[in-house]
């Protein structure tokens, strides 16, 4: 998996669970990701994963350790989805 497929299919995990989060319906048209991920044997792990990134998360990536911890992050939530 090459740099942009790991940044597009975290960035659908992160959507699908944003939107869960906010109450919205995956419709006919959504993405598998979307219809798919509350049935996933580790959406909650993921969840956790999310939080515990969103808490650590000052606002901005002001260095490379900064960026690294994003980089982690995307590579574990890909770990996460990919196991069934």
């Amino acid at each position: 998996m090459d740099e942009k497929e790991l940044i597009e299919l975290s960035d659908e995990i992160i959507d699908a669970i944003t939107k869960l989060a906010m109450g919205a319906k995956p419709g006919f048209l959504s993405g598998s990701i979307y219809k798919n991920i509350a049935a996933h044997a580790k959406f909650m792990e993921m969840k956790q994963l999310y939080c515990d990134f969103l808490q650590d998360f000052d606002g901005s990536y002001s260095d490379a350790a900064e960026l690294k911890k994003l980089t982690d992050f995307r590579f574990g939530l890909i770990a996460l989805y990919q196991t069934k």
